[in-house]
């Protein structure tokens, strides 16, 4: 995990270099759901399966209304968003500067 980034799950904070970020709900368990997976594809499914309730509907847009908040979120505060879109699969939480 990147240093600046802290996830305090006790208080269910993220602070950014000490500073605390507010996350709805979902935004929040999104995220750590994505960094603990960090450098693994997951699918918008998965994340439908593991983040939301079981049963929602597969053809939703939440999960990418979500990632974009995060996104916006991220780049505010670290300049960059961190999520990487893998085109016709789903997300990845990369810490590479490489792409």
């Amino acid at each position: 995990m990147n240093d600046a980034m802290v996830i305090d799950f006790p208080s269910r904070r993220f602070l950014v270099n000490g500073i605390s970020v507010f996350l709805r709900n979902k935004e929040f368990t999104l995220l750590c759901y994505l960094m603990d997976n960090a450098g693994r594809v997951l699918t918008r499914t998965q994340l439908l399966e593991d983040v939301w309730d079981r049963n929602i509907c597969c053809c939703t847009n939440t999960v990418d209304v979500h990632v974009s908040s995060l996104r916006r979120i991220l780049k505010k505060y670290l300049g960059k968003d961190y999520i990487r879109t893998v085109h016709c699969v789903g997300y990845v939480f990369d810490l590479d500067d490489s792409y």
